[in-house]
């Protein structure tokens, strides 16, 4: 079952504003989620899977006179509670609730950095102005706050003048999202800014966030981690936390496979902009539905994808944006349209015959230890050791091999190794991990859900070493709360496949 790490909530469909590109279509007259001893009982079912952030969102939240109550429960059992605004409805009280509630970042959302301009893509006059004001508020009072843009036709020659009124105003991430014309968004279809510019403004991207003080991310643009890659590797760069943070280990699309979305009447989605129904909560416990429904499973298994998608490379970090697929073609494992990359594997035909079976059955587990392991290999089935290697290396073309190499057994070189596991808060994991990976005994560095977050192996000639490096490590990070979890008896399961 893959991890849950974001859950966007729409505890209302209720809002104060009329935008055009609304996938809610929300309005006044709309209805709110559930009750509030409900959703008490729905924040329980997703914290026994796990303890993603929980992403309060609409319509408008704030018009919901219990936000603050099922703010401070989700808190209270230890999920992070983040609240997603327009921001036009902020005053101090409701700043000073939002603190009191343990919310720990609020998103607003601002199309423009010309009011007249965002007046008009939300539909309502002077809601630039009150969510430039909601947001000084957030500032006076040490609220951490972001700034949500989406990207139309209409804005996106202000792309970088938004940014920088990002940065002006003191927001600690600017989250880019690319239009899916689903909802209201609909009628903004002409709007969409087409996939040769797509790609050209996922570029200038990359390289503008190298010069912002500030995280910017694009979102619903999972392309961005494909030309992450292909730009850090022109430039002889590796893709690694300690270069990139964050968008080292995360990916493109997310629906159905660390994140979902709960819409007002309780329904599981991928996403919000993806309205295929994954299960209902008022007949199935959440644990249940995202652990067994179909199109989750489906989601998540990327051999099933479609088109171009489905032979890109670059699958398991991008996966193209399954919504836009749907809108476009009726079925969610089709090609991205708006992705102008044209994969390096043409269709290729998967099939193996008995001696590329054969090639496999030899060097799972009994692969040759010497100068000339392939003509061993070939030896062994009777063809030329050319032959083995033009097959294998057909095979990693193919995907089907991932990878040849070894693997050394530390405690029969006479070292030792341990699993530890931090708890660190998210301000402070780009740090943390940085530190830990000073240390050249450091093999595996994870984040991971849950309290304790950052996890890492360590081998070193003795436990003494060890156990200095990880005080060294708290001294230099402030970070205390490390557990040293050394093997006591160590277990090595064997697999083949048989071919």
């Amino acid at each position: 079952m893959s991890e849950l790490r974001l859950v966007a909530w729409e505890i209302t469909r209720r809002c104060n504003l009329h935008c055009l590109h609304c996938r809610a279509s929300a309005n006044k007259e709309s209805s709110d989620g559930p009750n509030k001893e409900r959703c008490f009982q729905i924040l329980n079912q997703i914290r026994e899977v796990g303890s993603p952030v929980i992403i309060l969102t609409g319509g408008e939240p704030l018009l919901r006179d219990d936000l603050f109550d099922i703010a401070r429960y989700g808190t209270s059992i230890g999920l992070r509670m983040v609240l997603a605004t327009n921001g036009t409805l902020l005053n101090e009280q409701v700043v000073e609730k939002i603190k009191e509630s343990g919310i720990k970042r609020v998103s607003i959302s601002l199309d423009s950095s010309k009011e007249e301009v965002h007046d008009e893509f939300r539909n309502t006059k002077g809601s630039f102005r009150a969510a430039i004001n909601g947001i000084q508020l957030l500032k006076e009072k040490n609220v951490e706050f972001q700034i949500n843009t989406t990207i139309t036709t209409h804005n996106i020659d202000h792309i970088e003048d938004i940014i920088d009124m990002a940065v002006e105003l003191g927001a600690v991430a600017h989250h880019i999202f690319l239009l899916v014309p689903t909802g209201r968004a609909k009628a903004l279809k002409d709007k969409q800014i087409e996939a040769e510019r797509y790609e050209k403004l996922l570029r200038w991207l990359y390289y503008k966030k190298k010069e912002v003080p500030i995280h910017i991310k694009p979102t619903c643009a999972p392309q961005y981690y494909r030309i992450l890659r292909q730009e850090a590797y022109k430039g002889g760069e590796k893709v690694e936390f300690k270069t990139y943070g964050l968008d080292a280990v995360t990916k493109g699309c997310l629906g159905g496979i660390s994140f979902c979305f709960i819409s007002a009447d309780q329904t599981l989605q991928p996403c919000g902009y993806l309205e295929i129904k994954c299960g209902d909560l008022k007949k199935e416990s959440f644990s249940h539905i995202w652990k067994n429904s179909a199109v989750f499973k489906r989601l998540r298994d990327f051999s099933s994808y479609k088109g171009r998608c489905g032979r890109c490379e670059y699958i398991r970090f991008c996966g193209g944006c399954r919504a836009r697929a749907y809108e476009e073609t009726g079925d969610y494992l089709e090609e991205d349209p708006l992705c102008g990359y044209e994969p390096k594997k043409k269709e290729i035909n998967n099939d193996m015959d008995e001696i590329d079976k054969a090639i496999l059955n030899e060097i799972q587990s009994e692969f040759p230890i010497t100068s000339a392991p392939f003509k061993e290999v070939g030896e062994r089935l009777g063809i030329s050791e050319e032959e083995v290697i033009k097959r294998i290396k057909i095979l990693k073309e193919k995907g089907i091999v991932r990878r040849i190499g070894g693997n050394f057994h530390s405690s029969r070189l006479n070292f030792v190794s341990t699993l530890c596991a931090a708890r660190v808060p998210e301000a402070k994991i780009e740090s943390f991990v940085n530190e830990v990976n000073k240390y050249p005994g450091v093999t595996h560095n994870y984040l991971r859900n849950g309290k304790y977050n950052i996890w890492f192996t360590f081998i070193a000639e003795n436990m003494d070493y060890i156990e200095k490096a990880l005080k060294e490590i708290s001294e230099n990070t402030g970070i205390y709360d490390i557990l040293n979890l050394p093997a006591i008896k160590m277990f090595k399961i064997k697999v083949d496949f048989e071919l």
